[in-house]
């Protein structure tokens, strides 16, 4: 996680949002006079905080994905090939 004032973001705000896009990285916009500060992150990594909240958002889900992290862990899994889907013609 990175940290800039808000007048080195105005500064460097190319740069900044270059390199936290690269890295996948979250930027913390700091505030005088402590206001609050702002968070900077890509599209993609908010879309993907906002997909584990709601998978994690009720109790049966979360406890499903902890359980099925758990079974990998122990090599409880089980390999299956993969189906390919023939596509049919598009009809005009």
């Amino acid at each position: 996680m990175k940290t800039a004032t808000v007048t080195e973001f105005r500064a460097n705000a190319k740069e900044l949002l270059d390199k936290i896009e690269m890295d996948q990285d979250i930027l913390i916009l700091s505030r005088p006079k402590s206001k609050e500060g702002f968070v900077v992150l890509t599209t993609s990594h908010y879309e993907a905080l906002e997909e584990t909240a709601h998978l994690l958002s009720t109790q049966a889900n979360a406890k499903w994905l902890t359980d099925s992290v758990a079974q990998h862990k122990a090599g409880k899994v089980n390999n299956r090939k993969l189906i390919e889907v023939k596509q049919s013609k598009k009809r005009v």
